[in-house]
């Protein structure tokens, strides 16, 4: 990470950040106290979020009186590489670094949060941004905001397996002295024009395609090299065939946790949770014990410092299928040598504008090339990748139509967050 500061005429400060790789909390902390120090007023005061609200509704205004032939539409592009001998998917978002992994369960080494739980996660932090500008509009005063969201077990047991989160339900952590009925408001709005909100409840079109290359069939290493991705995938199906068995003793524990169970009573501790920070309008994104920053471009009042969480709702896609495509080739005992996925999408900010009514208001045209190098036939590639899709929980996730509920509190979201270190340990 690189900084530097300097002070103007007005004793207020201007700070770049250049950050290659941020995920730890340490790190965290430190980079959002450097930003608290270098916004501080003259008189010592600390920025608030009002403060950054101000900030916010100057951007979108001038976003709203910039002629459409001056405004281009933004391309969302991602890569997620499953690293050789360890599988793990590394998430490239521009200048960005996310690592995605497994539990211990199933070959993984806990370096990262799964892709669902980064998806929704997504999803809360574009709800907690598109909350905040709309307040903005509407002149409503926010004082602290924070956002969870869970996906709740099935009431009835469904006739059909739904490999996709669903019941997803958020609860918005406010503290305003706004009425009840002008925050509820706010919240309506915030679900219209939120985009990751909108492509997890309306059905997308995502297509895709195969970058193939074959391989030789016996591979031999010569010192220092170590064997790679075929030998992790020895491994990977050691760990699927132990979970089947799992599976089958009824051992394993449930896909969805309903962290709403007698909330009201007893409240419950969130483990997916997004808050903003004042100081730079960022979001700190708490996934279990994994922290990150979502943070938007300056045209949104932004300063890029971290993926925006559109950014990594596409990037928690690639990761999916990268994942997926593991354990396919793992059970079918398919061997690969590369494996990575790249994806893109079209966010135009002119949508709705006079001549742009038709263009949806969140990303579109969704579109994923996966890149095998392999020592099988191209035949044996296309069926492991048709077999990726009909199972891929973040795919079947965009393709589907959610419906997804929300609620408003007014409390201090710390009260229903996880501590980092809680489930830092590994849980059968």
């Amino acid at each position: 990470m690189y900084c530097h500061a300097r002070a103007g005429g007005n004793s207020k400060f201007l700070i770049y950040l250049r950050m290659k790789q941020f995920s730890n909390t340490c790190s965290l902390l430190l980079l959002l106290t450097v930003i608290a120090s270098c916004n501080r007023s003259g008189d010592g005061a600390q920025p608030t979020l009002p403060d950054f609200q101000k900030r916010r509704l100057t951007a979108i205004q001038t976003l709203e009186k910039t002629p459409s032939d001056q405004i281009q539409p933004v391309r969302l592009e991602v890569r997620t590489t499953a690293e050789q001998r360890a599988g793990v998917r590394r998430i490239r978002i521009r200048g960005h670094q996310i690592i995605s992994d497994s539990d211990y369960s199933f070959a993984g080494y806990s370096l990262g949060p799964g892709s669902p739980e980064s998806s929704l996660t997504a999803i809360a932090s574009d709800l907690a941004d598109s909350y905040l500008s709309q307040a903005a509009l509407k002149g409503v005063r926010i004082d602290s905001l924070g956002v969870s969201i869970t996906s709740r077990r099935d009431s009835v047991p469904p006739a059909v397996r739904i490999v996709h989160p669903h019941n997803l339900f958020y609860t918005i952590y406010v503290k305003s002295p706004a009425t009840d009925e002008e925050l509820e408001e706010v919240r309506i709005l915030a679900e219209q024009h939120s985009p990751a909100f909108n492509i997890a409840s309306i059905k997308q079109v995502v297509t895709g395609d195969i970058d193939y290359g074959q391989t030789p069939k016996d591979l031999t290493f010569e010192p220092p090299c170590q064997p790679g991705l075929r030998e992790y995938l020895k491994y990977k199906r050691a760990a699927l065939l132990w979970r089947t068995t799992a599976r089958q003793a009824n051992k394993r524990r449930p896909d969805a946790v309903d962290l709403l169970a007698g909330h009201e009573q007893h409240p419950q501790l969130d483990r997916l949770h997004v808050e903003f920070d004042p100081a730079s309008g960022a979001r700190k994104v708490h996934i279990r014990h994994f922290n990150f920053i979502h943070d938007n471009l300056p045209l949104f009042a932004g300063g890029d410092l971290g993926p925006s969480s559109l950014e990594h709702q596409l990037g928690a896609l690639t990761s999916c299928i990268t994942h997926i495509t593991e354990i396919q080739a793992a059970s079918r005992e398919i061997a690969l040598d590369t494996l990575y996925i790249t994806a893109e999408a079209i966010y135009d900010p002119r949508a709705g504008r006079p001549g742009f009514e038709d263009v949806p208001a969140w990303p579109h045209g969704i579109h994923y090339t996966a890149h095998y190098r392999s020592p099988h036939s191209y035949d044996e590639i296309v069926a492991l990748r048709d077999a990726v899709e009909e199972v891929c929980p973040i795919y079947n996730l965009f393709i589907s139509e959610q419906k997804i509920e929300g609620r408003i509190v007014r409390d201090d979201p710390d009260k229903y967050r996880i501590h980092p270190q809680f489930y830092y340990h590994y849980k059968d």
